[in-house]
């Protein structure tokens, strides 16, 4: 049986998904026209992510309820899972089909810059600014703007974002005019936002404007039943012309893997499995390391936990690190001390253990003045 794929559930062609999500969800808004866009907009193919698992279609049509609206939208999920196909899928069955789909990942973007990234910025605004420039959020004009990784937005900058929520507005760095924007907002995660707020790291009143509706995708493990699918649909992509075929055994293993990594890990496994593969079978015998991040995962997992505990047993007690009267500033100095220490200065691993983004712990090593990495031995 073919694979119903994401690019067909965005077109919502008739027979495709005749599910009782689909029934559930009631008729489909018939596609908005291209006429009058220009012929590169026309061209571009659907998103396209294989896979007919109940937890699939039930995220497809949600997708497709929401994409029919102009509400702001929240996906929550794993990294891997497709959230950035998701959220193409929305703008590609919606009204704004044809205009930008402009996307910005709020991590990958240097603290600093990331206001002039997402508002532009006047001339003069800053050394180096010699021209005025628009940033993306207007890029995405008449179009969807997709944040990706929002919960790593700086604190001081989601205030901003929350009025171009509010009121459809913008003003660049340096400028004393506002500016209209006319988009649609989808925002991603792999984090818990609701979690964030509670710990402080993320605004309360940004998380319910941006929550108007959440979606979110099931890991790959959760539908383990798409992934010989997944797998033939990557065999299809990668080798194109060389007759390739996956063999029984090579897919036993498949559903076996917990792909931590999920969709994306997959893609990439059986990306690597035809290129290293030279006759017209691929075997689980040809791919030796091709699951190991299984184990690696495992590893992980427990130096974590172990690392974990010796934040703790290097003070003997917690009663050694937390006292009566203790302010909560110098707390977290301590906490965050210890647990670099544990690390040997590592700050990716120290972000993991205390739950918070690399970005949080860099500026809160810069905001208590805190030793660099060689203080602490290897990395």
């Amino acid at each position: 049986m073919r694979a119903m794929t994401f690019g067909e559930a965005a077109l919502w062609r008739p027979g495709v998904v005749d599910t009782a999500e689909r029934r559930m969800a009631g008729p489909a808004p018939a596609l908005p026209s291209l006429a009058g866009s220009s012929p590169a907009r026309q061209s571009l193919a659907a998103p396209s992510l294989a896979g007919q698992s109940a937890a699939l279609l039930r995220a497809v049509a949600y997708g497709r309820q929401a994409a029919a609206s102009e509400a702001d939208i929240l996906i929550e999920a794993e990294s891997g899972t497709g959230k950035e196909v998701l959220a193409r899928m929305i703008h590609h069955g919606s009204s704004r089909r044809g205009r930008p789909f402009v996307a910005v990942n709020c991590s990958a973007v240097p603290e600093a810059l990331l206001e002039s990234e997402l508002f532009g910025h006047a001339k003069g605004a800053y050394t180096g600014a010699n021209a005025a420039q628009a940033g993306q959020i207007e890029s995405a004009q008449g179009g969807t703007l997709l944040l990706d990784e929002i919960g790593e937005m700086p604190l001081h900058l989601q205030p901003k974002l929350l009025r171009v929520l509010q009121e459809r507005e913008l003003r660049r760095l340096g400028e004393n005019r506002n500016i209209q924007v006319d988009i649609r907002v989808v925002a991603t995660t792999n984090r818990s936002l609701a979690g964030m707020v509670r710990e402080g790291l993320f605004r309360a009143d940004l998380y319910y404007r941006l929550n108007v509706v959440a979606l979110t995708l099931p890991p790959l493990r959760e539908r383990s039943e798409d992934i010989p699918l997944l797998a033939e649909h990557f065999l299809e992509r990668y080798a194109t012309g060389r007759g390739l075929r996956l063999a029984g055994e090579f897919l036993q293993r498949l559903c076996e893997h917990s792909w931590p990594g999920n969709v994306r890990e997959l893609e990439n496994s059986i990306r690597r499995a035809v290129a290293l593969s030279p006759g017209e079978e691929i075997t689980a015998e040809l791919q030796p390391g091709l699951f190991e991040a299984a184990n690696l995962a495992k590893e992980a997992q427990l130096n974590e936990a172990q690392l974990a505990g010796n934040v703790l047993s290097d003070a003997g007690s917690v009663g050694a690190v937390l006292h009566p009267g203790m302010k909560m500033q110098d707390m977290e100095r301590t906490l965050l001390e210890r647990t670099l220490a544990a690390t040997g200065g590592n700050r990716s691993r120290a972000a993991v253990l205390l739950g918070i983004s690399l970005r949080t712990v860099r500026n809160k090593i810069r905001a208590y003045g805190l030793p660099s990495r060689g203080a602490y031995g290897a990395d």
